[in-house]
């Protein structure tokens, strides 16, 4: 018959009747569908991430560039340019403090890498507090202070917003909680959880476990150990120049309520202005520093290495004399 017909050729060639049957066309559709709901789904997240970008980029204040000191929030500047000098008061990597400066403007300051000069993206806000000229018989020579203050992150690269008319030197900034770390910095400089929302920041800003706690409680105790040493050995620049960085830096900030301001403090007593060359550079590490754990970490080790330092130049016993010390 036909059917068996069918069946012996079905043997012979090897061949089956029974076919895969071609995709129906619902199924075409519904795939079809799928890829355009992940495709829209895809732009919808990339559309929100962008706009949530550009909404906080808004939102920055723009501020000019200075490049010259990694510093700390209460540290003072003074600053001397010479009356036959540059007009623009011409500071480090192109930036200046310009010609018709005045008491109470503002500039984001940046300080360099003690390694290799490369410019910090993280700095202090400086506000002129004082500007004041010497008689032209001592010389014309303009004084400027500046006061360094609350700490900020640069979004993106430094230089690259110069939306003035002068073409100063400025960025966009992101400002720092006084009482947090720097958090993480990205190549985009924005929140890496507007980037990635799936992915949130590695590390919290303000993070401060256990033996950051236990480091900061000795803060204390190490900082009135570090001033007798100084004193001992003879080390301040200046008359009462401790007291003038104290005053400059204010009250000591309690460890357990206010780390990362403590850690500032430490950082700007250690390495003051004017320096007294008794302790390793330790605030651009202070400043980039992403938790609050990590600003007590650094400052803990530059004012032990510095104590170490100063108790081997007086020619006391030194505990762990294999470990650095700082300059002697």
């Amino acid at each position: 018959s036909s059917s068996s017909s069918s069946s012996s050729n079905d043997g012979d060639d090897g061949e089956s009747d029974e076919k895969t049957a071609p995709a129906d066309d619902d199924d075409d559709d519904d795939a079809d569908a799928d890829a355009k709901l992940i495709t829209d789904a895809s732009l919808k997240l990339l559309r929100e991430r962008m706009d949530a970008i550009a909404t906080r980029e808004a939102s920055m204040d723009i501020v000019r560039l200075l490049v010259l000191d990694a510093s700390v929030p209460g540290q003072v500047l003074p600053l001397v340019f010479p009356a036959d000098g540059d007009p623009r008061r011409s500071l480090n990597g192109g930036t200046f403090l310009g010609a018709d400066v005045k008491v109470g403007d503002t500039f984001g300051m940046l300080g360099q890498a003690p390694s290799n000069g490369q410019i910090l993206p993280n700095g202090v806000e400086v506000v002129v507090r004082e500007i004041s000229v010497r008689a032209a018989a001592d010389g014309g020579d303009t004084k400027i202070e500046l006061v360094a203050g609350r700490r900020f992150k640069v979004h993106g690269q430094p230089f690259e917003d110069a939306e003035r008319d002068d073409n100063a030197p400025s960025a966009r900034v992101v400002w720092i909680d006084e009482d947090e770390g720097a958090g993480e910095q990205t190549v985009e400089g924005a929140d890496p959880r507007l980037i990635h929302p799936e992915e949130p920041a590695r590390k919290d800003a303000t993070a401060f476990d256990a033996v950051a706690r236990r480091l900061a409680s000795e803060l204390p105790a190490l900082v009135e150990e570090w001033k007798d040493l100084v004193r001992k050995t003879d080390r301040e620049r200046t008359p009462n120049h401790i007291e003038l960085v104290e005053s400059h830096l204010g009250t000591m900030p309690d460890p357990e309520k206010h780390p990362a301001r403590l850690a500032c403090y430490v950082a700007g007593l250690i390495n003051p202005i004017p320096g007294m060359g008794v302790a390793y550079e330790i605030r651009p590490a202070l400043l980039c520093a992403v938790t609050v754990s990590d600003m007590i970490g650094v400052v803990h080790g530059g004012i032990t290495s510095s104590i170490r330092g100063l108790k081997k130049s007086a020619g006391l016993d030194v505990e762990d004399e294999d470990d650095d010390v700082g300059p002697a």
